[in-house]
């Protein structure tokens, strides 16, 4: 095999190799040459929606276990590695608490790799064969939401495996696989490049489309994909007007709302996410049966919990708060639980095992411009956006006062508050170059995860995984041990 041509070969035997959880088998009108690609509508979206279906579907990678459960299992994963999701008890999810799952020998390395090269590979197939200037507009919209995921992926991928932007530029991040695939590692700068090309074309291509469903992107899902991106290139003034027309025309959730379980796509805040039900459920191997403390699984009777400081940051006015137990613990159902333990994620479907994956939610876009505005000079800006959606959580919260540092911190607080558990802390850690602080005194962090990592460090880079080392030795140099 040609060094150059790991990554492809690689996707293209998952792509096209029949297994019981294979999409082909969901979706067999998307078994089609490329010929009929760009031509034919619905061959077309058969690709795309194989797609969406592959990222919420369980054990497609070959890696990591009952952790492989698509797109949301990386999130959920990620954010094991920062200072606020605790797990009680070592279990699937605990190699990325601990650390040790981001070495290129452990599966932990190769799963979001695999993940996301695949579906870029696949995406690609559309992009590649439906024309760009093509006057029928469901094929605009197919080919648009699959130049946007491009650029999405490749932004996964590169914070996970490559340092952040600001400062990194010319420093080495991760493969382009666009009008080619590269066998090495690009710079930071033409990384970002490529992602903030991708997402501009995606955010032009979907204006005026209608989704069926929020499984599928549409022109905000795009933008507000971009807003995050321009967060991280330090590009603010972007990042804040991105955000906020991203949010535009979602509502913010009620207290009922809120403490709902965060299960179903259909909820008023979900920009993007995947629609299950008890034919498409993974059982065990499902972000639920690993963060539903409530439920039939892994967690049930208890094992994911609240840092405790960031529990002690929340008003007792504040609705997020009431979906954590205390330093007492507590009783929930006729179960009794531990200290801190969540009750935020509930699936709460007739049979409970259907709950459906919320990846993006609209309130992530508040936090987005409230901190770009800050950066950006209009701090009365920030602080009439984080007031807009934090009253929404606690009606006794009094808008800030607070300038400069001390009022980017409280915007990162709220939204460390506000978006626990779903995917968001780690990389933001990253970004602003915190470290993580575990061992303190009076933390409710088990000795398995009590640790400090400084800013800076190794460990907030994955290693690239062995599998691709092995065949294609030119994307050394690997990210240090």
């Amino acid at each position: 095999m040609k060094k150059n041509k790991f990554i492809y070969a690689v996707i293209a035997g998952l792509l096209f190799t029949s297994c019981g959880k294979d999409y082909l088998n969901l979706n067999p009108e998307s078994t089609i040459n490329p010929e009929q690609l760009g031509s034919s509508p619905a061959a077309t979206l058969g690709t795309l929606k194989g797609v969406y279906a592959t990222l919420r579907s369980a054990t497609t990678t070959g890696y990591a276990g009952h952790e492989d459960f698509g797109h949301k299992g990386v999130l959920s994963f990620v954010d094991l590695m920062g200072n606020d999701v605790i797990m009680d008890n070592l279990g699937w999810g605990g190699f990325n608490y601990n650390y040790t799952g981001r070495v290129m020998t452990n599966s932990r390395s190769h799963f979001p790799w695999f993940t996301y090269y695949t579906q870029i590979k696949n995406v690609n197939t559309i992009i590649n064969n439906v024309d760009p200037a093509t006057d029928d507009a469901q094929l605009k919209a197919i080919r648009g939401q699959a130049i946007a995921l491009r650029g999405y992926f490749h932004f996964m991928l590169a914070r996970i495996y490559g340092p952040t932007f600001v400062g990194h530029e010319e420093a080495l991040s991760v493969p382009i696989n666009a009008k080619t695939l590269s066998s090495k590692r690009n710079t930071v700068a033409e990384v970002y490049t490529q992602i903030e090309s991708d997402l501009k074309e995606g955010v032009e291509a979907l204006a005026g489309y209608k989704r069926p469903n929020k499984e599928m992107i549409d022109q905000s899902v795009a933008q507000a994909f971009l807003a995050d991106v321009y967060l991280e290139m330090g590009k603010y003034k972007e990042a804040a007007e991105m955000a906020k027309v991203a949010r535009t025309g979602y509502v913010l959730l009620d207290k009922a709302g809120w403490q709902n379980g965060f299960y179903d796509i259909n909820q008023a805040e979900t920009m993007w996410g995947a629609d299950l039900n008890a034919e498409l459920t993974t059982f065990v191997a499902s972000f639920f049966s690993i963060f539903d403390n409530t439920n039939t699984g892994y967690a049930e009777g208890g094992n994911i919990s609240i840092d405790k400081r960031l529990y002690d940051a929340m008003s007792e006015t504040d609705v997020r708060k009431e979906m954590f137990l205390g330093a007492d613990g507590g009783t929930y159902e006729g179960t009794d639980f531990s200290p801190y333990i969540s009750l935020k994620f509930r699936d709460l479907t007739s049979d409970r095992v259907s709950g459906d994956y919320l990846y993006l939610r609209s309130a992530t876009m508040y936090y987005i411009e409230a901190e770009a505005l800050a950066r950006s000079g209009n701090e009365q800006g920030a602080r009439d956006v984080l007031f807009e959606i934090t009253n929404k959580r606690d009606a006794s919260y009094v808008k800030s006062t607070k300038s400069g540092t001390d009022l980017i911190n409280e915007i990162i607080l709220q939204k460390r508050i506000e978006l626990w558990g779903e995917g968001f802390a780690w990389f933001d850690l990253k970004r602003l170059g915190q470290g993580v602080l575990r061992d303190y005194n009076g933390t409710n962090h088990p000795t398995y995860g009590r640790f400090n990592i400084p800013t800076g460090d190794n460990k907030f880079l994955f290693m690239i995984p062995q599998a691709e080392v092995d065949a294609n030795p030119d994307i050394l140099p690997n990210n240090p041990q």
